[in-house]
This record gives structure tokens, C-alpha cells and sequence, in this order.
């Protein structure tokens, strides 16, 4: 197909390449969900789930990555204070009990930006693609940055997605470039705009990123140099806990930085 027509070819790799693989939920996963407050928002005529605890006046954001769901946050859930915070996660496009079948960084970046402007947020809890594109919507409109976010395992940038996307499925070159041009001519943008060094220079958030020297999805080195061009943020490095980051003492950190 890439090769008798290009723009097909590289529609194809791209729907692959923004299509998540569904997963299904284990019992304990929802048992644990099920103790939400839990509805559906409207995004672009989807629905969008969304999960509450708590009743504070100060409200967290949580959005998780690739491949996961709201569940990411239960060690957090059961750590916070629910007369202090409320903490709302929403499941992504194509996760969880969200409507749909494709997910991509763009789409994320606007359901967040639908939330961010109908609604008050004081900090934002992101992991994986959920950090990426976080911080790519708000590089293009610092003036819905909250006061504090929170990047966990942050991608580096989507030239890197690729070619791990056309190493696993053992793509050819020519596939490469079609699905690089298909998503330029569908968001507009270069591929080498997706950055999170280029985002990290226009955060207006205070910052705190966290990154495993094992994370093996996410370069250390490079989360390490963002945190260097992101101004007013701080980095903790880990080591042991991968890329999903889910040890206790993150949490705690996590919660710390949050409470003051």
C-alpha cells in the first residue's frame, strides 16, 4: 500500500500508530473504581469517563498514559485528603470506559484544554503521554497553566514514538516517512514541534518532574535536561521503579509537593 499510494500507506500506519489495544478491566480494578463519584463528560461527541473523590476546595486533574486507565491513581486516591482536595481522573479517548478507538497527543491535548476551561484546577497529576500532552497544550496556551503540575515519566519526543512504533511492527523507511507526512498533514504541525523540551520552555506552571534512571520507554537524560529548561520547576530522579513509577515514596513526593 506504501508503495502504489503514499498518503493510504501512511493514513494506515498512523491509525495503527493512535490505536490503543482494548483492555479490559480486572475485578479489583473496577471494585476500586466503583468507589467514584463517577459520570460522563461530553468531548467532541464522545463520552468521556470521569471518576471523583473527595470534596475539597482544591481540585487535582489526573490523567494517566498509553495502554492504561483512571486506576493508574489509587495509591494516590487513598492518600489525600478528601476534606482538602477533590481529585477528578478522567479515562483518555479509546481507555478505559471512554467512547472511542483512536488516541493521539492532539486529541488528548484538547480534551485537557475542554476541561481547563470549564472548570477550576490547581494541579495537574500526568503521567507518560498524559504528561506529554499536558505540556504541549499548555506550551500553546500558558494562560490556562494551574498552579502546579505534575510530569511522571514524561516522554521526550515523537520522532522517538516512531521509531519505536516502526521497530515493533518491523516497519519499512517508506512507511516511516508516509505516516510522518500523514500526521504532519493532519495536525498541522512538524513532527519535530512534538517535543518536550520545546514544550518545557513555555511552562508557567511550578513543576515537578519525576523520572526513573530504568525508565525504559522514556530516556532519564532527557527528562533531566527538560527539567533544566522548564523555569520554575524541580527534579526528582528515581531508581527501581521503571517507568510506571507507582512506589510509595513517588507518591509521597508527589503529595508533599502538592501540600505546599
Amino acid at each position: 500500500m506504501n508503495s502504489i499510494s503514499p498518503r493510504l500507506g501512511g493514513k494506515h500506519a498512523f491509525l495503527l500508530f493512535c490505536y490503543p489495544f482494548p483492555l479490559k478491566f480486572k475485578k479489583y480494578q473496577s471494585d476500586f473504581l466503583k468507589t467514584s463519584h463517577f459520570s460522563f463528560l461530553d468531548f467532541e461527541g464522545k463520552r468521556i469517563a470521569q471518576y471523583k473523590w473527595g470534596s475539597g476546595e482544591k481540585v487535582i486533574l489526573c490523567l494517566h498514559g498509553w495502554q492504561s486507565n483512571s486506576f493508574k491513581w489509587k495509591k494516590y486516591v487513598e492518600v489525600l485528603d478528601k476534606k482538602k482536595y477533590t481529585m477528578i481522573c478522567l479515562d483518555a479517548p479509546a481507555h478505559g470506559r471512554s467512547d472511542g478507538v483512536l488516541f493521539n497527543v492532539p486529541m488528548y491535548a484538547r480534551l485537557i484544554q475542554q476541561f481547563l476551561e470549564q472548570n477550576k484546577v490547581d494541579s495537574i497529576l500526568s503521567h507518560s503521554l498524559g504528561a506529554f500532552s499536558t505540556m504541549y497544550l499548555l506550551s500553546n496556551y500558558p494562560l490556562l497553566s494551574p498552579p502546579k503540575v505534575i510530569a511522571l515519566g514524561t516522554p521526550s519526543y515523537a520522532d522517538s514514538f516512531i521509531d519505536e512504533f516502526i521497530r515493533v511492527l518491523n516497519l519499512s523507511s517508506k512507511a516511516r516517512r508516509n505516516l510522518v507526512t500523514y500526521f504532519t498533514n493532519y495536525s498541522g504541525l512538524k513532527i519535530n514541534d512534538f517535543d518536550s523540551k520545546l514544550f518545557a520552555k513555555n511552562q508557567k506552571s511550578f513543576g515537578l518532574i519525576v523520572h526513573d534512571i530504568n525508565d525504559k520507554e522514556s530516556p532519564f537524560e532527557y527528562a533531566k535536561e527538560m527539567a533544566k529548561i522548564w523555569p520554575k520547576s524541580r527534579f526528582l530522579g528515581t531508581e527501581g521503579f521503571g517507568h510506571k513509577l507507582r512506589d510509595d515514596s513517588v507518591v509521597q513526593e508527589v503529595i508533599k509537593f502538592i501540600d505546599h
